[in-house]
């Protein structure tokens, strides 16, 4: 769902380096083997966690010098405790401090006050494992009652945790989505905000020309005996029509070549709606004489299973529905020949009620 924020990418450096001071200090505590594996691991991740925070504060400290103070003390708690698993309370104490740092997360970004970004994800989840290793009961260790209320933290707090993280980015992502995703699963190429006058220029040559060249395929027969062939469902409302062929050939924003065509599913038959350029690599976007006007964008985190059926959205942790595997699409750039009221002619999708007006015609 979220690229990494590149002013959190220093969180992952601090992670790692947190991960090996953590095993290469804590295995000289005296009785570092006298307790169980679980407190061991939960008080590793713990430093891992606090590495993270800690490595953001210089990206915080000049513009938000309170997050930069809650950075810090929260660094410091984590390094504190994992250093002090052998306190009697060690494990309220941590589990507090765990569900605090996760909601606290939750509340910054449900008041927009951070963005969500991969690293923020990824350490949310290490202090839900570190949670649920710090409440895991032990027979020899705790009394039954104690077991108990363990239990009752790992089979009420994890999954609460876990469904409030997840709740609370996906609402934030369709309320207010990162400008680059303009739809979910698709990044926008980057350009300039305002398109100068030669850009303007250039996008309206491209639409003529383009759509001049496919108008023999308003005739989805001579698109076929150009070697298109539709791809998906013919129920749903558009198909991509893909000529694999131009696609293998990797030829760069032909007017005369588009590796795709899209038609509406009509009761009539398949009418032509524009055409769809395509780049051959991942992660290369294609010419953009149009600035953001024609802008690229590329599908990614598309989960599909073996029946073919597609979902848009993947979880907020990257992972799709169990039987759907993840894959990503090479940049495209479509070129609506039909009015598209909402999005223009170079938009990422064509406005539903373009299709359906089509359809009833």
């Amino acid at each position: 769902m979220y690229n990494i924020n590149p002013e959190h990418a220093v969180g992952l450096i601090g992670g790692l380096v947190a991960l090996i001071i953590a095993l290469a200090t804590l295995r000289l505590h005296p009785r570092w083997r006298s307790v169980p594996g679980t407190v061991r691991s939960a008080a590793v991740l713990m430093i891992v966690a606090a590495g993270v925070h800690l490595a953001l504060i210089p990206q915080h400290l000049a513009t938000e010098p309170f997050t930069s103070f809650l950075f810090l003390l929260n660094g410091a708690a984590f390094i504190g405790l994992a250093v002090s698993f052998t306190w009697r309370w060690w494990r309220l104490a941590s589990a507090a401090l765990l569900i605090s740092t996760v909601v606290g997360y939750l509340v910054y970004v449900a008041f927009g006050l951070e963005g969500p970004d991969q690293v923020g994800i990824a350490t949310k989840l290490i202090e839900v494992t570190a949670l649920g290793l710090a409440l895991v009961p032990v027979r020899a260790e705790a009394r039954r009652t104690h077991r108990a209320w363990r239990w009752a933290g790992l089979g009420v707090a994890m999954p609460l945790l876990v469904v409030m993280t997840g709740a609370t980015v996906w609402i934030v992502d369709l309320a207010r989505p990162d400008a680059r995703h303009v739809h979910a699963g698709a990044l926008l190429q980057s350009t300039n905000a305002i398109p100068t006058q030669a850009q303007v220029d250039a996008a309206n040559r491209l639409y003529a020309e383009t759509k001049a060249a496919i108008q023999p395929y308003e005739d989805w027969h001579q698109a076929w005996a150009a070697g298109y062939r539709p791809g998906g469902s013919a129920t749903m409302p558009s198909s991509h029509w893909m000529n694999q062929r131009y696609v293998d050939a990797g030829y760069v924003m032909d007017p005369h070549r588009p590796q795709g065509l899209v038609y509406a599913n009509t009761h009539r038959g398949p009418v032509l709606l524009g055409a769809m350029f395509q780049m051959k690599g991942i992660n290369q976007f294609g010419p953009d004489p149009g600035g953001p006007l024609t802008a690229w964008h590329q599908h990614e985190n598309i989960c599909i299973t073996p029946f073919g059926f597609e979902f848009s959205l993947m979880t907020p942790f990257s992972n799709c529905a169990f039987g759907a595997i993840d894959i990503s699409a090479s940049p495209v750039l479509h070129v609506w020949i039909v009015d598209n009221p909402r999005g223009g002619p170079f938009a990422v999708d064509i406005d539903p009620s373009v299709v359906a007006a089509l359809d009833r015609t």
